[in-house]
């Protein structure tokens, strides 16, 4: 849960929950106002961005579930591979995407018709951890913080920081 305040939201709450993202404000007379988004994924973490009226949301989905999902239904879609450590990124890409069951996704999604604009398939041990909007040059980002799972060592989890999904 996070607070959301904008022209179409004033003092507003964002609810994440396993089944969706829900916005909802509380009436002078106290009475919840709530719009349920079904994603078909978890919602881990949300930012809004002023500039470019979007939400910029991580979540993640059992890869073994086949049941239709935000990110496995929108047709502008890019990923992680082509940035994996290794020679061959993309058959580690694939042999990863085997064996690990959850995905983690950044979407995209219009403030006012909820649409989801695009979605970035981080790579198949990469984990969204946080995010935030940020403005620099002229510009609008969502930047968002990733760690690359190992799951074969001790050492758990190596932290790489970077820019994603540009506005």
């Amino acid at each position: 849960m996070c607070p959301l305040n904008t022209a179409a939201y004033p003092d507003a709450l964002a609810l994440a929950s396993s089944s969706g993202l829900t916005v909802g404000s509380v009436a002078a007379i106290q009475k919840l106002h709530i719009q349920t988004i079904p994603l078909g994924e978890s919602p881990k973490r949300i930012a809004y961005q002023e500039a470019t009226s979007t939400y910029g949301i991580i979540t993640m989905r059992n890869n073994n579930i086949t049941a239709p999902s935000v990110s496995t239904l929108c047709q502008n879609v890019t990923d992680s591979s082509d940035i994996v450590n290794g020679t061959d990124s993309e058959s580690r890409f694939k042999k990863d995407a085997i064996i690990n069951s959850e995905v983690h996704n950044l979407l995209i999604m219009d403030k006012k018709t909820y649409e989801v604009l695009h979605v970035h398939k981080f790579a198949p041990t990469e984990w969204g951890l946080s995010i935030f909007s940020y403005h620099c040059n002229e510009k609008d980002y969502f930047v968002v913080g990733t760690a690359f799972v190992n799951e074969e060592g001790s050492s758990g989890i190596n932290a790489e920081y970077g820019e994603k999904a540009p506005k």
